[in-house]
């Protein structure tokens, strides 16, 4: 059969033209593979200059942590600077475009701006600190009593958060000990030992993420849109507790302080005669020696004069007593009264000695310089105890026999952190509670273990970011000035709660 030379001619044209086609669908398909894989390179470019600057915004975050830690080493920046100090804590540069500001919120209450925030550290010291309560009273009953105190508390959490924290296997009367933990799922004992962290508390039979932080959720202590409840905003009990807080047994100046209940009381005499006026080291000296019962019956006493009191203190240094008096509280000593016997030409007649303090001139100018140079403990560290310039009134309250109207007192008189005035003399020990805001000797015979004018470990948060738009970090971390050497107690990640404060 005969083929027509242009029906050949048409197929192999349509077979030219499909190898066209498949061609250009090749070159489309291939097009599109490329486009694709730079779409993907674009996007994982992006992913990976978003990610390094995230890293960034970590790295000057961390920075912040850092530089509080350096700034806590300079013994001449005093706490007073650190609470509100808006030109050494916002916006600090770090490299080319790099920030941190070290944020911190208000107290309840108190609010020294417009903003809801600061920017500075926050104060341990002003939480209450359950590890030392248990040192300061094993038996736990100021600690249960402190507990009970603050917001939302039971009984039952109460004594199951003591059980948990004491040493023995012994539950309260509506604890729990490790029988009551091992039935449950998951199964652990009771730990019967010091927290490690706050959040240990969870562990711990009654406590909720709802008691112990509230309706914070994103822990910045600051009531953002959405965080109330209905029942009203709450920090929670993390806002009033920590373990962290700590207190060295030194004086103003950073040196140990005297220990008036020293058994060698030579080597006492020499000591409170350096850093005391010398009548109240003679006083200090007969208080331990002498009697303090005033003499029954009709017997004369007469005021010692200072050569006799003198030469009294020459003769029990000559004596070398060996079982002094234990002085248990420095506020012993304001309104106390010593006697002895001497026998003159065969007539003996009783001498007295009053405390310097009594006079209440004296005692403004005495009570300060007792309180920074001396102690009644031998130990180098002191049970942690609560800052009260610097503790929130929830806090205040918790305090052993504290009423309302010493919450008041003290909340008033006390300067606002922040503005200079703390650092006044006056604020440097507890004697400003007797003498200005009216707490009575008794009173602060029962506070003075627990409560200070001291500061020595912070609370740090810092945001670290990029420019105006740039990613936001959160860090925070806890520093113990630790007498010139600073330590990092505890550092965490607080990314995932978000920025936790609008600083733009």
């Amino acid at each position: 059969m005969r083929v027509d030379r242009r029906d050949r001619r048409f197929s192999v044209d349509s077979r030219r033209g499909m190898v066209l086609y498949a061609v250009l669908l090749v070159v489309v398909l291939l097009s599109l593979a490329a486009y694709q894989y730079s779409e993907l390179m674009s996007q994982e470019q992006t992913a990976a200059d978003s990610a390094l600057r995230q890293v960034r915004a970590k790295a000057c975050a961390n920075s912040g942590i850092h530089a509080v830690a350096a700034l806590l080493a300079n013994s001449e920046v005093t706490p007073d600077e650190l609470y509100d100090n808006e030109s050494r804590f916002h916006q600090v540069p770090v490299g080319e475009d790099g920030q941190y500001s070290i944020v911190a919120p208000f107290a309840r209450g108190e609010r020294l701006s417009t903003r809801d925030y600061r920017f500075g550290l926050t104060d341990e010291a002003s939480k209450i600190n359950l590890n030392a309560l248990l040192r300061l009273d094993t038996s736990g009953q100021i600690a249960y009593q402190m507990l009970m105190k603050l917001p939302n508390m039971t009984e039952e959490v109460a004594d199951a958060i003591i059980d948990w924290i004491d040493p023995d296997d012994n539950p309260r009367p509506f604890g729990a000990e490790s029988q009551s933990y091992l039935g449950g799922t998951p199964s652990y004992r009771c730990k019967n030992g010091p927290l490690d962290s706050v959040e240990e508390l969870l562990l711990v039979r009654g406590v909720t993420p709802e008691l112990l932080f509230g309706t914070d959720r994103n822990r910045n202590g600051i009531e953002d849109s959405g965080e109330d409840d209905g029942n009203g905003w709450e920090p929670g009990w993390a806002a009033y507790l920590t373990i962290y807080s700590r207190e060295i047994n030194v004086d103003s100046q950073g040196e140990p302080r005297i220990n008036l209940n020293d058994t060698d009381i030579a080597r006492l005499a020499d000591q409170l005669r350096q850093a005391l006026d010398e009548e109240l080291a003679h006083f200090i000296i007969l208080y331990r020696t002498q009697s303090t019962d005033a003499p029954t019956g009709n017997r004369p006493v007469t005021d010692a004069s200072a050569e006799e009191v003198s030469a009294k203190v020459n003769e029990v240094l000559a004596s070398g007593r060996s079982q002094p008096r234990r002085i248990g509280s420095r506020f012993d000593l304001i309104e106390a009264e010593v006697y002895w016997t001497v026998t003159v030409e065969g007539r003996s007649r009783t001498l007295r000695c009053r405390s310097p303090m009594v006079d209440r001139g004296r005692l403004e100018t005495l009570l300060p310089i007792l309180l920074d140079k001396t102690t009644t403990q031998r130990e180098t560290e002191l049970p942690a105890r609560i800052n009260v310039l610097t503790a929130p009134e929830e806090v205040l309250a918790c305090l052993p026999g504290m009423t309302d109207a010493d919450v008041r007192s003290i909340v008033e008189l006390r300067p606002a952190l922040g503005s200079g005035e703390a650092s006044n003399s006056r604020f440097q020990t507890t004697a400003w509670l007797l003498l200005d805001a009216s707490l009575t000797i008794e009173k602060m015979k029962r506070l003075e273990r627990y409560i200070t004018t001291r500061a020595q470990v912070y609370r740090v948060q810092s945001l670290g970011y990029l420019g105006d738009r740039g990613p936001t970090a959160r860090v925070e971390a806890v520093i113990d000035r630790n007498h010139g050497r600073p330590r990092i107690v505890m550092w965490r990640d607080l990314g995932d709660l978000g920025r936790g404060y609008n600083l733009r």
